[in-house]
């Protein structure tokens, strides 16, 4: 029954929205080139919250235009690939926010779901306005 529930709602996310994520070595230059901030989601192979957030939250019509308005998402599996030593975790998800000179805006640790996180996307964009 949980397997069908989670194959309903990744189909259900697949008819909203999707996220395009961007190489982390490109994502300061289109960042600066766009006005736009940088999300770096950092992950792992088998967690289930990053799952989560990635065929659900982020198919989320709302959450997916509001990341494509606002911001460069990157993905980065912590074992599969060179994360940045001031992108520090110890669990995953880890989210950290930053501006186009690389800093760090806002971490989060965990997911959250699509209302909550795109409440956290504006907060930070607003902050980074003022």
């Amino acid at each position: 029954m949980k397997k069908l529930f989670l194959s309903f709602l990744l189909f259900v996310g697949m008819l909203y929205g999707d996220v395009k994520f961007t190489d982390m070595f490109d994502a300061y230059d289109e960042a600066k080139a766009q006005k736009k901030l940088v999300l770096v989601m950092l992950s792992q192979e088998g967690c289930s919250g990053c799952e989560y957030m990635k065929n659900v939250v982020f198919h989320n019509k709302d959450v997916s235009k509001y990341l494509e308005e606002k911001y460069i998402t990157v993905h980065l599996d912590i074992y599969q690939e060179p994360v940045p030593e001031e992108l520090e975790h110890f669990a995953t998800p880890t989210f950290y926010f930053l501006d186009e000179d690389e800093n760090i805006l806002k971490r989060l640790n965990g997911g959250e779901n699509a209302k909550d996180f795109l409440n956290t996307l504006k907060s930070v964009e607003e902050a980074y306005k003022k």
